[in-house]
């Protein structure tokens, strides 16, 4: 796929639910579908990376997640473009839930934060339940090491992390702070060059609008904030 420069979503949607791989990509078509899916342990900013990346906000407050899809659609330059983001719980929770929404899922996101190396030794855990999951390690991935911006917290180095997720695995790897929008943008971006889409994200351009979430628990998910038009 050339080069696109982003012009604008046409329309976000967010919801609870499941389905089956949701990926296409065609060459003889304009519509092109991605379902990415967020993992990691609790607490590392899976939540604040999708809702800067989504309503270019960032949500102090912490309060436990149960599995959230949100569907965003692009008009590019040549093609619509549909990416479906899944932000799940964390390890220790809906252990279920994960391995559907793994198997459901066609590009993966795993999140550790940089301040806590017991988040980091879960990445491996989660890229093994991938792979068992999918049954093969051909799918685009992404490794995030998030609070970069707590640099004096750091536990986990960077290098030696890099060095596992590129040269060991071979997968992408960056690390980002959910305040910074740009860090998170570039989260995405490189997430979709593995899978073959190139797209020219625009701060200024990229804006959302969104229906109030729908939760199983309306209380357990009162941190989602309802994205209003930018």
């Amino acid at each position: 796929m050339s080069s696109n420069r982003l012009q604008s979503p046409i329309q976000v949607r967010r919801n609870i639910a499941y389905a089956k791989r949701s990926q296409t990509i065609d060459p003889d078509s304009n519509e092109e579908k991605l379902r990415i899916v967020i993992l990691g342990a609790t607490k590392v900013g899976k939540t604040c990376i999708c809702q800067q990346f989504l309503c270019q906000q960032f949500i102090e407050e912490h309060k436990e997640t149960l599995d959230e899809l949100h569907t965003i659609e692009f008009e590019l330059t040549n093609r619509h473009l549909t990416l479906e983001i899944l932000d799940t719980a964390g390890i220790d929770e809906f252990p279920v839930m994960r391995r559907i929404a793994i198997a459901g899922g066609d590009a993966y996101v795993i999140v550790y934060s940089i301040d806590n190396q017991s988040s980091f030794d879960i990445v491996r855990q989660m890229r093994d339940l991938i792979i068992e999951v999918k049954g093969h390690s051909d799918f685009p991935l992404i490794i995030v090491g998030n609070k970069s911006d707590k640099e004096d917290s750091r536990v986990v180095c960077r290098e030696y992390a890099e060095t596992i997720a590129t040269v060991d695995w071979g997968n992408a790897f960056i690390e980002a702070s959910a305040y910074n929008r740009n860090s998170v943008l570039s989260v995405f971006r490189e997430l979709l060059k593995t899978a073959k889409i190139d797209i020219t994200f625009s701060p200024k351009t990229l804006r959302r609008s969104s229906d109030p979430a729908l939760s199983h628990d309306k209380e357990r998910t009162n941190k989602r904030q309802s994205c209003a038009q930018q």
